[in-house]
């Protein structure tokens, strides 16, 4: 019995030695002194053709990310600490309501082929790939709720501190004329591009 005992100690410490030693390989980026956070972000999408990159942009159109994208390929997996300094990029949002939030910062996928070669997305090489869900950071946790008129919608944030994927959620309920909008962090960083939908589809 204390033989067995001695083996599974001793294959748990080798256990613990190779895993620790696979982790000493990768060197951390420069984060400016803050600790990198965990990953684990999947961008899936139809496949790519050449020359094509993956983006992150702000809700004002802004390219703050890109990673080129083999050709055929079917995901990417990107890394949060590649723009985890954007937080600093964080501002309240006064809403329709009249209520302004904690400061916040939404980002949006998407693809181009740089056709040209210029290594910047130029009128016409933008991929139809998008997604309704978003790469968000809060500064703080946020609980907020409002109503837009076009289309007539009732929407909730309910979103954690930090960065977090925020995901979309839309539906009409019967007999009703108003859309019922939900955006919530989630732990889940899978994230799916598709044809545009209106922002009244899932």
């Amino acid at each position: 019995m204390k033989r067995l005992s001695m083996k599974a100690l001793l294959g748990g410490v080798l256990l613990t030695s190779a895993l620790v030693s696979c982790g000493q390989g990768s060197p951390a980026p420069d984060l400016g002194g803050l600790p990198p956070l965990a990953t684990g972000i999947t961008v899936r999408f139809d496949a790519a053709p050449a020359d094509t990159y993956l983006t992150l942009s702000t809700e004002g159109g802004e390219v703050v990310y890109q990673k080129a994208v083999g050709e055929g390929a079917r995901s990417f997996t990107p890394d949060l600490n590649d723009w985890r300094n954007l937080s600093s990029r964080a501002a309240p949002i006064k809403l329709s309501s009249g209520v302004t939030t904690e400061a916040l910062l939404f980002l949006k996928w998407g693809m181009f082929q740089d056709k040209n070669k210029s290594g910047k997305p130029d009128d016409g090489e933008w991929l139809d790939r998008m997604t309704h869900d978003r790469v968000a950071y809060a500064e703080k946790a946020v609980k907020v709720e409002f109503d837009t008129e076009t289309p007539p919608m009732h929407h909730l944030w309910t979103l954690n501190q930090g960065w977090s994927r925020a995901e979309h959620y839309v539906y009409r309920p019967l007999g009703s004329g108003t859309f019922q909008r939900l955006s919530r962090s989630t732990a889940l960083w899978d994230f799916w591009l598709h044809p545009a939908t209106p922002l009244t589809s899932m």
